[in-house]
């Protein structure tokens, strides 16, 4: 949104003082705004986190029911898996948690490709993890899109309110200063101003 009063000045000192019901407005919306932003930023990075850490815990859940699955498969047909494939299918296993903990969790690098590949080795373990691999990325695509969003908008990314101060104002601090004390003295001052009814 294109802001008429605020400029970065104003943004970069964290107040502005109000001079009319039109700048009193305009301080308001981009307070509402930047909130808004601020929690849609917090909402993202609290999903990558979750998803981080949640799909550690489904792969391993996954890894244990097909193991079980294979050991009554085998049990059944009277067969065994080679002891070479038992620690390759444990290394890719390994080798998928290593990496996605140390490029996405520890170095915090949700960006798509990096996700997936970082999940790729689980596919040596067994080629039933794919839907990781491909929500993986599909879950970096859906955090950078959010995130390139956010860049566009002012104050990124902090989105920090601004104080909002006015010379129209019955308040002696301050603390006394609000919103409803400055709306009461500007409608005293300009009674027939549509913005303030």
């Amino acid at each position: 949104m294109a802001w008429k009063y605020i400029t970065q000045d104003v943004i970069d000192a964290g107040g502005i003082n109000v001079s009319s019901a039109e700048m009193f407005a305009e301080a308001r919306e981009y307070n509402i705004e930047a909130v808004r932003n601020y929690n849609k930023k917090r909402r993202n990075h609290w999903f990558i986190a979750v998803w981080a850490v949640g799909q550690l815990a489904l792969s391993l859940v996954i890894g244990i029911f097909l193991v079980v699955d294979n050991q009554l498969e085998q049990m059944f047909h009277a067969t065994t898996t080679p002891t070479w494939r038992i620690l390759l299918r444990l290394f890719g296993f390994l080798a998928y948690m290593g990496a996605f903990a140390y490029f996405v969790i520890y170095r915090r690098d949700p960006r798509p490709h990096v996700m997936a590949l970082s999940t790729m080795p689980i596919l040596i373990a067994d080629w039933k993890f794919i839907g990781i691999v491909a929500f993986n990325f599909l879950v970096g695509w859906l955090h950078e899109k959010v995130e390139n969003e956010l860049k566009t908008k002012s104050d990124y990314p902090k989105f920090a309110r601004l104080t909002v101060t006015t010379s129209y104002s019955d308040s002696d601090t301050i603390e006394e200063l609000t919103f409803d004390s400055i709306r009461d003295k500007a409608r005293r001052e300009h009674p027939d101003d549509e913005l303030l009814k």
